[in-house]
């Protein structure tokens, strides 16, 4: 539905509203008054905020495309030995730390000022994703949890930040959490993430808690339940060599 066809469907709805309450108002005369000035009211509140809410959402929109043009950017390369230095290109960043920084202020800028828009929560998404990236694993998963808080835990964002959570928490050693949130995870056959990718997440998190035979236990169910998995190949190699690496462990 385009843009003329939205606002010609508010229009009617608005009409249809205004036509009703005053074909039961006319003979009830001028008891109902104050009914007739209720109801235009409540039309226009609710037309207000569904217009405030789609002009919300724009700007993020358009706040996020920012950031993503920041991330996609440029960056200087090094001058070669000897050679005069060269200015930078407009738009171009000196260095990738440079180039994420700008970003992820521009990321958060947008996030904090649109949360209920679903722009605003991807915005915050991406941001713990960079924070990921240039390690900063305690406000990653801050954001994920935030990401996953807003946009309910159910949702393809919100499960996209629950595996991302767990993996921060893997990062700072926090198996515990991790592993149940993964567990929780892989038993969402009907869900939008591939249960063979959160397998393995799920079985890196047991070998890096030590717990090597619940690690090979989860791989081998990537062999024997998704035998063409992209992951299964690896999958097999792995458990071979936990399989040899176990007798020494004991």
């Amino acid at each position: 539905m385009n843009k003329t066809e939205r606002e010609q469907l508010k229009h009617n709805e608005a009409v249809d509203a205004l036509v009703s309450a005053n074909t039961y108002l006319s003979p009830h005369g001028r008891t109902l008054g104050l009914a007739a000035v209720a109801v235009l009211l409540l039309v226009g509140s609710v037309f207000g905020y569904r217009a405030f809410k789609a002009r919300s959402e724009e700007r993020a929109h358009r706040q996020l495309a920012a950031a993503v043009e920041i991330l996609n950017a440029p960056v200087a390369t090094a001058p070669t030995p000897g050679a005069p230095p060269v200015g930078a290109a407009p738009g171009t960043y000196a260095t990738e730390a440079a180039r994420a920084g700008a970003a992820l202020k521009q990321l958060l800028s947008t996030a904090d000022a649109y949360k209920g828009t679903d722009a605003g929560m991807r915005a915050r998404y991406y941001a713990a994703s960079l924070y990921a990236e240039t390690n900063r694993p305690k406000e990653a998963g801050d954001a994920y949890a935030a990401v996953r808080d807003q946009a309910g835990a159910s949702t393809l964002l919100g499960r996209m930040a629950s595996l991302g959570l767990a993996s921060m928490q893997v990062r700072q050693k926090q198996f515990d959490p991790a592993i149940k949130a993964l567990q929780e995870l892989a038993q969402r056959r009907d869900g939008p993430l591939p249960v063979d990718a959160v397998l393995v997440q799920l079985a890196d998190a047991y070998q890096q808690a030590g717990r090597s035979a619940e690690a090979s236990q989860t791989l081998q169910r990537v062999i024997d339940e998704f035998p063409q998995s992209p992951y299964a190949a690896d999958a097999r190699q792995r458990v071979e060599a936990l399989q040899v690496s176990a007798p020494k462990a004991s």
